[in-house]
């Protein structure tokens, strides 16, 4: 959630970083979403969009929405400048480039090494016979060797890239609070700098080898924003995958007999799009007005900032029937958690392939967790993840084939 003012005044609606909003912001979005579906918000200077059908109109028109704020005059540092950020037609080049690499790559081998590296994880849990965070345990290194791999380079330094990772992610909540700016704009550089690196000594077989020989064809990509961009593509694969993984893992903590009810009816797949729609992580995505415009009857003016509210899109009770529970037999593909568009996210099949190979895994392991002491969310409002998730690990049953 960007913005611009010093000091923002505090919202009387919706205040995303207090506590009470960070453990449990979806009661909030429905509150603000009936409230007022495109709600002037105070601490932000942006209308904050609720529902799902505003939301989609925005994602869908680069138009008169854009996601790169220079369109309006505004300063972006280089190290913001990617595939993120840049708007057609200058997004269309490094988009094609990305996708050109992605469709280089075998489907087979990528998934088979995720189901692999998804099952020794697995075993691993159901060896430790005592309380793990599944978070630091868990969703986090399986999220951070899975992306190495796929990408074909060694996965860097724990806390160094922790450190670099979260200043990123708390950046995404600069126009809550300021002081998040800088430290994010530095961390953005210094990992497009690693990138940089990689682009050099990468694996050909690996994700960036491919981006490597296909920036060989398109001059027209600068060094510079496709370095930024690699680091977007990584960045998201690590921290947005391991917010996924560790929000969908709460849910099996909170309720451990759907995991097997999801395999017993044959829905693994169901359930993958029941949590990507109720748990994603992205909560929010920004765009600037360049064109007036009107949303939901409420005219929004070139210049103004609109802030997507994806979480709260994806349990609008107009488009989802009883929105804040899992239903297996509901229609597939239709939530926001990737966003859409032109923006929509490019590492969307990887996100959902690992999370599926995550649920295979604990399936075919015979896993089940219970609640081991309270769960504890990272204070960021954009992407929404834990930083702890205590459980105590449970073999309900020996292994057995695996569903997939």
């Amino acid at each position: 959630m960007t913005g611009t003012a010093e000091h923002p005044p505090r919202d009387p609606l919706y205040d995303p970083l207090a506590p009470d909003v960070i453990a449990a912001p979806y009661a909030v979005y429905r509150r603000l979403r009936e409230h007022r579906r495109v709600y002037r918000h105070t601490q932000l200077g942006a209308w904050v969009l609720t529902g799902y059908d505003e939301c989609r109109q925005i994602l869908g028109d680069t138009g008169a929405f854009g996601s790169d704020f220079r369109r309006m005059g505004e300063e972006i540092p280089d190290a913001q400048l990617s595939v993120q950020t840049l708007d057609p037609p200058a997004h269309g080049a490094i988009r094609r480039l990305l996708v050109s690499a992605l469709h280089a790559r075998s489907h087979t081998a990528v998934q088979d090494t995720a189901a692999r590296l998804a099952a020794e994880r697995a075993a691993e849990l159901r060896d430790a016979g005592r309380c793990v965070d599944l978070i630091s345990e868990f969703a986090r290194p399986h999220a951070l060797h899975t992306m190495c791999g796929f990408l074909g380079v060694t996965a860097p330094d724990g806390p160094w890239l922790e450190e670099l990772s979260n200043a990123i992610v708390r950046s995404m909540d600069a126009g809550l609070d300021p002081s998040r700016a800088e430290p994010g704009i530095k961390a953005k550089a210094e990992l497009s700098r690693l990138v940089s690196e990689w682009l050099e000594v990468a694996d050909e077989g690996g994700f960036i080898g491919a981006v490597r020989s296909a920036h060989a064809q398109a001059r027209d990509v600068s060094h510079a924003v496709l370095a930024n961009s690699l680091r977007s593509v990584f960045h998201a694969g690590y921290e947005s995958v391991s917010r996924l993984l560790g929000n969908a893992l709460a849910r099996l903590v909170a309720e451990p007999a759907l995991l097997g009810r999801a395999a017993a009816e044959d829905r693994l797949d169901a359930l993958v799009d029941e949590l990507l729609r109720l748990d994603g992580p992205v909560q929010a995505a920004a765009r600037v007005c360049v064109a007036d415009s009107e949303v939901a009857g409420q005219r929004v003016r070139r210049g103004e900032e609109v802030v997507l509210m994806l979480g709260a899109a994806d349990r609008d009770p107009e488009v989802f029937a009883d929105p804040d529970t899992v239903d297996l037999t509901r229609r597939k593909g239709i939530h926001l958690a990737f966003g859409r568009g032109a923006h929509a996210c490019l590492g969307a099949g990887l996100a959902t392939l690992q999370l599926r190979t995550v649920l295979s895994a604990l399936h075919t392991a015979g896993i089940a967790f219970e609640p081991a002491g309270p769960a504890e969310y990272e204070r960021t409002a954009t992407l929404r993840g834990l930083r702890t998730l205590p459980a105590t690990v449970h073999v309900t049953s020996p292994a057995t084939p695996s569903p997939l």
